[in-house]
């Protein structure tokens, strides 16, 4: 090295080339020796940095993961609240018509949504007067025709309901009682009427096929028949009447929200 203000680095190669002699001013020489410290201090600085970075964005992902599936089970929530309303709305209306105590009925309506083919399960220890209330959907399906619909130009209103489905689905009673007919009409095709103590009767039309005869007693959510497209039917569905007192009134009345 020199003496001075300046700085001599010589470089000898190991094959025998001439030596390589570069003069540096020493603050030339500090200023690259300080980069070289403050790469050699950095790279490790930067590496930890990327790996915390790393680690925050992971959790981040891993938090909009949970926030979704918070927020799905909170919209779950809130659907099975309004379902257990409208639930507590058809007690309280059952109640008022039947004059006491109704018991919430297990008859496969589940909070979670339309369980249509809930009318299997019976109800525990309910009434016996709630037994006899036909509010279970007799079968699985989409409502095609409303109660109090006029039937074409020169037809009568619509007195049930009409529950699409295919062939062969079955078909419930939706209450105990006594099956008063069941048999064949020109309008109703296989059709099926049950009687539930004094007040209530149904009517189940279009079957495909019947299983219950005259004078045999059926209970809720027992099966009594397979949808059809029997009698004047244009395709297959279930015609499904309530009759109160000797009166067609609206099935809606006392059917759960699906």
């Amino acid at each position: 090295m020199a003496a001075g203000k300046h700085i001599s680095l010589l470089i000898v190669p190991e094959d025998g080339s001439p030596i390589i002699n570069l003069r540096l001013r020493r603050s030339v020489f500090r200023f690259l020796k300080g980069l070289a410290v403050g790469i050699i201090l950095l790279v490790p600085l930067a590496a930890v940095s990327y790996w915390k970075f790393f680690v925050v964005a992971s959790q981040n992902r891993r938090l909009r993961v949970e926030n979704e599936e918070l927020r799905s089970k909170a919209e779950k929530v809130a659907t099975l609240a309004q379902d257990l309303e409208r639930i507590k709305a058809t007690r309280s209306q059952l109640r008022a018509m039947l004059g006491g105590e109704v018991g919430l009925l297990e008859e496969g309506y589940s909070l979670g949504g339309a369980d249509t083919s809930g009318a299997m399960a019976f109800s525990k220890g309910d009434s016996r007067g709630s037994r006899l209330v036909p509010f279970i959907w007799p079968a699985a399906g989409k409502v095609s025709a409303e109660f109090g619909e006029r039937r074409g130009l020169l037809g009568g209103k619509h007195e049930g309901i009409d529950i699409a489905a295919p062939q062969g689905t079955p078909v419930y009673a939706t209450a105990d009682g006594e099956v008063i007919f069941a048999g064949w009409t020109d309008d109703m095709g296989n059709l099926v009427i049950i009687k539930h103590g004094d007040r209530f009767s149904t009517r189940y039309g279009h079957n495909q096929k019947l299983l219950v005869k005259k004078g045999q007693y059926v209970r809720k959510g027992e099966q009594i028949a397979l949808v059809g497209n029997s009698g004047r039917s244009t395709a297959p569905h279930l015609h499904y009447e309530v009759w109160d007192g000797g009166k067609a009134v609206n099935p809606r009345k006392f059917l759960p929200e699906r």
